[in-house]
């Protein structure tokens, strides 16, 4: 079982059954909680800057923790698997990929992907590429949505980081994370394919006080 600095220093992709739920929630403690990460965006004539940042509430709906555990625990429950609730449980044991299996093996095995390639969030977030994202372009539909798509590809597959603006507030912060994984070298990835592409520059990572 790797630790969470171990998994900072892969440079191939783990196995499942070699990181857990609670190593994925100290990487984002140590190597992404920490800090704002601000960007500069060139668009035709326009710049403008981005200050993203990820709080604890966000880590288990980037894993899809609580697409897990719907319809299979009350609703009364489900508070347990997200939010600053699900970041806690991971935290005290309470809740482990074994857990998640046996509630929903097949919703967790259409999710893994998330927690195998989970890893790699630190390194996009140096160089990554980008569009505006408009989900009306996607075909065939999807749910997924968010106003900026930060992306990059490594082997066989893009992972995906989507980026919104916080209520009334100067950040911005991760709304989803996912892989697409393309078999052949002439597939596309429909998250990106048609979208409009942005020029994204990395300015700062600073340790927020």
């Amino acid at each position: 079982m790797y630790s969470a600095v171990e998994l900072k220093e892969l440079t191939i992709k783990p196995k499942i059954n070699d990181i857990s739920l609670e190593v994925l929630r100290e990487f984002y403690e140590i190597f992404l909680h920490p800090f704002i990460y601000t960007y500069t965006i060139a668009q035709e004539d326009r710049v403008k800057t981005v200050a993203l940042r990820f709080n604890t509430w966000n880590f288990c709906h980037l894993l899809g923790v609580e697409t897990i555990a719907k319809r299979t625990v009350k609703y009364s429950e489900l508070h347990n698997y997200r939010g600053e609730d699900g970041w806690n449980n991971v935290k005290n044991g309470t809740l482990d990929i074994r857990h998640l299996k046996n509630l929903n093996k097949k919703k967790f095995l259409s999710v893994k992907a998330k927690y195998v390639y989970f890893y790699l969030i630190p390194s996009l977030l140096e160089t990554p590429l980008a569009v505006n994202y408009d989900k009306s372009k996607v075909m065939p539909p999807t749910n997924i949505d968010c106003e900026l798509l930060f992306y990059s590809t490594y082997d066989n597959a893009v992972i995906h980081l989507g980026l919104e603006k916080e209520d009334e507030e100067e950040f911005y912060f991760p709304r989803t994370f996912f892989v697409e994984k393309l078999n052949k070298p002439e597939d596309k990835d429909i998250y990106i394919d048609n979208q409009e592409k942005i020029v994204v520059s990395k300015e700062n990572r600073i340790i927020m006080l």
